[in-house]
């Protein structure tokens, strides 16, 4: 399949591409007439497109929910990253689409090339700026959130009693993606595979859970909730960020994929995502079902398809992890 024929996604990518594409609205709303400068980060872009698996339907990625996103006069800058092989294709293919915006698309290791974007657009370190980072798997460096973090650090006066803002956040957490690589048998645990842990928390800290993990301390849906908590903890006590949202997705068997964290300091934020946590979480068991008939109606049972949690979100604060007791 071409890239431009888009990749074929469950209904669950749907869903997660639905809140974005409501939220997005609301950031640039909360900040109309603060700003004529709104940034958009897209880690691990895609392809722009996709297709539902289900039905054919081919739908917008977030590089074209984010260019299609107009309250305020849209975003001004627009920043993806992908990897080297499809980065020019898909800037090419979005500056023939949308020739009057300001997209750039780096192409290579986005923990390399985030950097160096941030450090292009430091003289708009004012400006609003929303982050979308949703890796396939465990790729993400902490470092990487850090700078994101930082980015905006300083651009109030000394002395101003109005608050700094960061770079808003929504990150996929590889939930299962972890508990797969940290294998229960220490044997089999390798040394790159707890490099990996250790990059994407940017600490070794999560060995206290594993070792409660192997130890059998913990079950395993404990761990689960323990590795979630411990990222939360970090970006709200390392990197300052006031609230961290996490939405669990699972598979239609009931088992954890990944988690959905957002991390801001602005209210009104906030408040926006935590009502599309809400108001998703209510509509989640129907189209579940859907999905679930339909696959049905062609012969199979994709066990692989992905729900978000279905009793409901309501906010609880992370804890103190145990490993920092």
């Amino acid at each position: 399949m071409s890239e431009q024929q888009g990749r074929p996604w469950g209904y669950w990518t749907r869903l997660k591409l639905g809140i974005l594409a409501e939220y997005l609205p609301g950031f640039l709303r909360a900040s109309a007439g603060k700003s004529k400068e709104f940034v958009y980060f897209d880690a691990f872009a895609g392809e722009g497109l996709g297709i539902d698996r289900l039905t054919g339907e081919e739908f917008n990625g977030s590089a074209r929910i984010a260019l299609e996103t107009n309250e305020a006069g849209g975003f001004t800058r627009l920043r993806y990253f992908e990897r080297a092989t499809k980065a020019k294709e898909l800037q090419d293919r979005l500056l023939a689409e949308y020739p009057d915006r300001d997209i750039k698309v780096y192409g290579g290791d986005c923990n390399v090339e985030i950097p160096k974007a941030l450090a292009e657009l430091r003289h708009l370190n004012w400006a609003p700026t929303f982050a979308f980072i949703d890796p396939d798997g465990m790729e993400l460096a902490w470092e990487t959130l850090g700078c994101l973090a930082d980015h905006k650090q300083g651009y109030r006066p000394s002395g101003s009693p109005k608050p700094e803002y960061k770079v808003e956040l929504w990150l996929l957490f590889p939930t299962q993606g972890l508990i797969r690589t940290l294998a229960l048998d220490e044997d089999k645990l390798r040394p790159a595979d707890e490099a990996r842990a250790t990059k994407l928390y940017g600490t070794d800290t999560w060995r206290a859970i594993y070792d409660q993990r192997v130890a059998g301390t913990l079950s395993a849906s404990e761990a689960r909730e323990e590795y979630v908590n411990l990222m939360r903890w970090r970006l709200t006590n390392e990197l300052g960020y006031a609230k961290t949202h996490p939405f669990e997705l699972k598979n239609t068997r009931g088992g954890t994929v990944y988690h959905m964290i957002f991390a801001t300091d602005n209210e009104a934020g906030e408040r926006i995502m935590t009502d599309l946590y809400a108001k998703t979480a209510k509509l989640v068991p129907a189209m579940q079902q859907e999905a679930r008939d339909r696959a049905k109606g062609q012969g199979t049972l994709d066990l692989g398809d992905v729900a978000f949690d279905a009793p409901g979100y309501e906010y609880e604060s992370p804890w103190e992890p145990s490993a920092a007791r």
